[in-house]
């Protein structure tokens, strides 16, 4: 019989992303209790304990001789996700792991075996499929009003020499695994059929450490559309955010808050053939008129995205579909396996 009541969740590391969005969603919620936290920092543990009122640990590995929770919330570092999410699931703990999810498919199948052996539920933090800016792309592609869409770019740009511990290699970082995971794993709700092939490039350029600071990436789907990523800390000029280019109509938005989007009714426009001949006073051009229209709109979706946490609590207790499946991370995982693979920078 399921149970019934708040689940214990264990935040395992109260860096940026545990302690400032996880411990608090979690507080936040009815459904969920913040029961452990972990952590190696003395001071992130007391404030944890003076916080929240909850147990805490030096490490997962004392934490989970006897854990008293239900869901283990995986904040680590990159290269620990694999290790640690298993850990959690082979002593019985439900999963919720941060992006990403594991270094390579390897690791992901992993992941997944150890959680269908338990008969637990993995799942993963992707975060960037609630963003306004995809949703709205989504529906408005959905829309047909650009025609059959065959073209999309999503560019992010910055000139920053960063240097924690996102670019060193040893501890999984790099823009790949950091912010492109997002971004991939995005732009991959966008393809509308399976992949076809992958290409892509990375680079370091002006980072401190050795991890990747520079990528590209260019999926092309078996329909034909093709999708490219640019993503880095090398660039001192901002560029357009999204460009998606369709048949009746483009797309444009410089910040991922407004877009400009031109576009025609394709029954209203005039017929046009090709002319075989050899052009007058080699003169090329039409006098092709189309009725265009453009608006400039908010980046605003018409329908809402579904609570993380609500969603997860109903797939913990009741069964219910989860909101991330491991397939679709697996997916999103072997893209960047591929990207690294084709890469001349070895990562």
């Amino acid at each position: 019989m399921a149970k019934s009541g708040p689940v214990r969740a264990m935040v395992v590391g109260l860096g940026r992303i545990g302690w400032d969005f996880h411990a608090k969603e979690i507080a936040l919620s009815p459904d969920f209790e913040l029961a452990v936290a972990v952590d190696p920092l003395e001071e992130r543990r007391k404030e944890a304990e003076e916080v929240y009122g909850c147990a805490t640990f030096a490490s997962l590995d004392d934490a989970l001789k006897a854990p008293d929770a239900d869901l283990a919330v995986i904040c680590t570092r990159s290269a620990d996700h694999a290790g640690h999410s298993i850990a959690a699931l082979e002593t019985g703990l439900h999963v919720l792991v941060e992006k990403p999810a594991a270094l390579s498919v390897s690791e992901m199948d992993g992941m997944t075996g150890a959680a269908e052996k338990a008969g637990k539920i993995l799942t993963v933090h992707q975060s960037g499929r609630k963003a306004a800016d995809l949703r709205f792309v989504r529906e408005t592609i959905d829309s047909d009003v650009l025609g059959d869409v065959f073209w999309i770019r999503y560019s992010t740009q910055a000139f920053f020499r960063r240097n924690d511990w996102q670019q060193l290699k040893r501890f999984g970082g790099g823009y790949l695994n950091n912010n492109g995971v997002h971004a991939i794993d995005s732009v991959l709700r966008l393809t509308d059929s399976p992949l076809e092939d992958v290409w892509g490039d990375l680079k370091h350029t002006v980072t401190a450490g050795d991890a990747d600071d520079w990528l590209k990436v260019v999926l092309r789907a078996e329909n034909g559309r093709v999708i490219e990523v640019e993503q880095s800390y090398a660039c001192a000029f901002a560029q357009p955010r999204w460009l998606v280019c369709g048949t009746a109509g483009t797309l444009e938005s410089s910040d991922g808050k407004t877009a400009r989007i031109k576009y025609f009714d394709p029954e209203k426009a005039p017929e046009i053939e090709v002319d075989p001949r050899a052009p007058v006073d080699r003169q090329y051009g039409n006098d092709d008129r189309l009725p265009w229209e453009e608006k400039t709109v908010e980046m605003q979706p018409r329908e809402d995205y579904p609570d993380f946490y609500e969603k997860l609590y109903e797939s913990i207790r009741h069964g219910e579909q989860l909101l991330v499946t491991p397939g679709s991370v697996r997916e999103t995982i072997a893209v960047l396996d591929a990207v690294r693979a084709k890469s001349l920078w070895k990562y």
